[in-house]
């Protein structure tokens, strides 16, 4: 259903890229993928400097979502200013027709597929209401695949060494944020055998 959901989300995006052409879309489309990226890397080390945010368990979540944005209102005054606002440039209809939706359409999946992450990585996720949705092990099959997949093609230029699998193991640590409070749930009880637990039956009969 996440998936689905998705589709949904993205198809709004695809809407949006057919108004505005291909050209404004392709920019509109980097400046996303550069911020989701930035949030990843980015978020929890801003979170690290300040550890006073550490506090309340939606800590990572505000990090990311505040790197994020602000990455992408910095990017887009960029691109504004500088590329789309000053530099017009005109397509073929077929490309502004076709292209630009099915830009738009990548763009939004991707943006859905960053929201998924901050939920899986949230304390929502273990909300019945939303493992029914699929926010679980299908969220992490398909949408946060998405996000590796973007991501390592933005790594693949920045990084100053070549590391395999960097954005899987990001996420990989920032979904263990949610793990032991897991573990916790399930904790198996006390063994009444162990050398150091009281004797109950002796409690009792005395």
């Amino acid at each position: 259903m996440v998936f689905w959901l998705g589709v949904l989300f993205a198809m709004v995006f695809a809407w949006f890229a057919f108004k505005i052409g291909f050209y404004e879309t392709w920019a509109l489309v980097f400046n996303i993928v550069v911020s989701v990226y930035l949030a990843i890397f980015a978020g929890p080390v801003i979170l690290e400097l300040v550890p006073a945010a550490g506090d309340t368990p939606y800590a990572t979540i505000l990090a990311m979502i505040s790197t994020a944005v602000v990455a992408f209102l910095i990017l887009e005054a960029i691109s504004y200013s500088l590329i789309t606002g000053r530099v017009g440039v005109t397509f073929p209809k077929v490309l502004d027709a076709l292209g630009g939706p099915v830009l738009g359409f990548a763009g939004g999946f991707l943006v859905w597929s960053f929201i998924c992450l901050l939920i899986c990585i949230s304390p929502i996720c273990r909300n019945k209401v939303i493992k029914a949705i699929g926010f679980g092990d299908e969220a992490r099959q398909t949408t946060i695949s998405n996000i590796c997949w973007w991501c390592n093609a933005v790594h693949r230029f920045v990084a100053f060494e070549d590391t395999e699998q960097a954005v899987e193991k990001e996420i990989d640590e920032l979904l263990r944020t949610v793990e032991p409070e897991k573990q916790k749930d399930t904790e198996p009880p006390a063994d009444s055998n162990e050398p150091n637990a009281p004797d109950v039956a002796a409690i009792t009969n005395g």
